[in-house]
């Protein structure tokens, strides 16, 4: 990912303002947290006074307590108290509130990586076959329901037969 002009001049200017406000909303526009880590460097390289001693606010472990409103909250003070600690509580809670939509961002961004990559495919595809085989006789020789595994097994092996054919 490129770094943005606008992102740059923020930090080459000393606009912590700006800068912080362009950090918190990149954790928002990729889930993955790529787009904010590679940011988050530049300023780290090129602002001494980016980061603020914490405020002393005791963030809750309570992951039920996470949710949306929180998250506001938070990406509220974060622009007033950038500090390291709200930073990485902010960092968790945007992954939590955004479960499923940062496990898709994690996965369209494996496949993407790997699309054009036969042998990636192909690699899972045998891990996948092993793994299934691998699992149907640890079950058939360890198991009291070794039918139930066997299937289970030779499922996940098919499903890695498949990838490997696909791209041959």
């Amino acid at each position: 990912m490129a770094l943005s002009s606008d992102f740059i001049n923020a930090v080459d200017s000393h606009d912590n303002i700006m800068t912080r406000i362009m950090l918190k909303d990149s954790m928002l526009v990729d889930l993955t947290l790529k787009q904010f880590q590679e940011r988050l460097a530049y300023a780290e390289r090129k602002m001494s006074d980016l980061y603020d001693d914490h405020d002393g606010e005791v963030f809750t472990s309570d992951i039920i307590a996470w949710n949306q409103e929180l998250l506001d909250q938070q990406m509220v003070k974060v622009v007033g108290n950038f500090s390291r600690e709200r930073v990485a509580f902010l960092k968790k809670l945007v992954r939590n509130v955004y479960a499923q939509k940062a496990q898709e961002a994690d996965r369209e961004e494996f496949v993407e990586k790997h699309k054009n990559s036969s042998f990636g495919a192909t690699q899972v595809g045998v891990g996948l076959a092993v793994g299934g085989v691998t699992v149907a006789a640890a079950g058939i020789l360890f198991s009291s329901h070794p039918v139930a595994w066997a299937l289970t097994g030779l499922g996940i092996a098919a499903v890695g037969g498949v990838i490997i054919v696909k791209n041959k």
